[in-house]
């Protein structure tokens, strides 16, 4: 069984994906942008108000503070500053999401963060600490496995994603098996849906929320 993942608002004001959503009909968990690299309040409400109508396990979206590149570009914080991004973003979401009786189940970097989450054990570190204070039913995504077992050395539960290849779901022999599959064309997840339905991550607890 896999999770297909997808991000969603990461749109903002003027500047529109009108696919997110299309694509998000086909997966078992999108992760919302927190506002930082994307994702305005209208945004973020409409992918919450539509995981809730489709039954769609929530993930918080976070990045650098940049909305002017994308959350592409790395920046220097100090520990602090790391903490108080990933805090702040992954608590905004949490906290929009409860106004509609939802639960995040999982955290998902993105860009600059994401490169900076599986290369720096020490942010990384960072970054775990943070969403603990949080909650420490959190799975934080990853995209090496390495990562995952490190996450998973500092207490937090952890998914091990690889981008999509259509390999992937036909392979039973592949090495390290992902938890979770991230899509981010409308054609390769509607082309995967029809080879394997997706379950979530934290399918039990999904299923007692039901």
């Amino acid at each position: 069984m896999f999770d297909f993942n997808c991000d969603a608002a990461q749109s903002y004001g003027i500047y529109k994906n009108d696919l997110e959503l299309e694509m998000a009909k086909y997966a078992s968990s999108i992760n919302i942008s927190a506002g930082f690299h994307s994702g305005d309040p209208m945004k973020i409400r409409a992918a919450l108000l539509f995981a809730k109508d489709n039954n769609i396990a929530l993930g918080a979206h976070i990045g650098y503070p940049d909305i002017q590149g994308f959350g592409k570009r790395k920046m220097d914080l100090s520990k602090e500053e790391l903490e108080a991004v990933v805090i702040y973003q992954v608590g905004a979401i949490v906290a929009y999401a409860k106004t509609y009786d939802l639960e995040i189940e999982q955290v998902r970097c993105h860009g600059a963060l994401k490169d900076t989450l599986n290369s720096n054990e020490e942010d990384a570190s960072v970054i775990v600490e943070a969403i603990k204070k949080i909650s420490p039913w959190l799975n934080l995504i990853v995209q090496k496995p390495e990562t995952k077992d490190f996450v998973q050395s500092l207490g937090l539960k952890s998914a091990y994603e690889l981008d999509y290849f259509e390999e992937i779901l036909l392979n039973k022999d592949i090495q390290n098996k992902p938890d979770t599959i991230h899509f981010r064309t409308l054609e390769d997840i509607k082309k995967a849906y029809e080879i394997i339905k997706p379950t979530p991550i934290n399918y039990n607890r999904v299923q007692e929320q039901i």
